[in-house]
């Protein structure tokens, strides 16, 4: 991944409810987990060894969320009554299967499922936690960019950034995702794809993460 120390020779280089979280937990790496860094509790003293360190924790934890996208952000923990149902001459079965709980009766409800980006928005450090908090001016620090060699210090200013505004970018497309999104207000069939494309929030929030990841490797 991209650290100061890693710059010299490199000029042309470019630059998930608790159970949804339970089963992301299965997926990421204990060791990026959202909350190990909480940059409110950093020392103030943190070597610059330790500030390169959570910039490489930075780099694998969104390495860690593109490669798991989608298990972090579809929710199937909905439950909808099945569209035939709701036609007027199944009223009476439907009445009928309204008596038995759908814990027992799995034909009454089908699993359905909507995009959510908390997660994402966990792990680019919105939430105050993780090892991406303050990157931006963790890659600013003096002490941090006197490990890069002198001739990469015009490179290196330019990747910087270019993450900025990718981080910018992904976490205001995140943010707008939850409300705006359709698959994120309507629910869809475990295993379909959304109703929206390229153009919803959420994968323009991708789309800026994975540049931002680039910036960094």
């Amino acid at each position: 991944s991209f650290t100061p120390s890693d710059v010299s020779g490199r000029q042309h280089q470019k630059l998930r409810r608790d159970d949804f979280l339970k089963g992301l937990v299965a997926v990421v790496p204990a060791t990026f987990a959202i909350g190990q860094h909480d940059a409110t509790a950093a020392p103030p003293s943190m070597s610059v060894d330790d500030e390169i360190q959570m910039l490489r924790d930075g780099s694998e934890a969104l390495g860690s969320l593109l490669d798991n996208w989608e298990k972090a952000t579809v929710d199937c923990t909905y439950a909808d009554v099945p569209r035939d149902l709701l036609e007027a001459k199944n009223k009476e079965l439907l009445l009928e299967k309204a008596k038995i709980s759908a814990l027992f009766d799995k034909s009454a409800s089908v699993v359905s499922c909507r995009k959510n980006p908390r997660i994402v928005r966990e792990y680019l450090g919105a939430t105050g936690k993780g090892p991406l908090v303050g990157a931006g001016k963790r890659f600013l620090k003096r002490s941090v960019a006197d490990k890069v060699d002198p001739d990469s210090l015009d490179e290196y200013y330019a990747m910087v950034e270019i993450f900025e505004q990718e981080m910018a970018k992904a976490s205001a497309t995140s943010y707008t995702a939850g409300m705006s999104d359709l698959d994120s207000i309507n629910t869809f069939a475990r295993g379909e794809e959304g109703a929206t494309g390229d153009s919803a929030s959420l994968e323009q929030a991708r789309r800026a993460i994975t540049e931002a990841k680039a910036a960094m490797d």
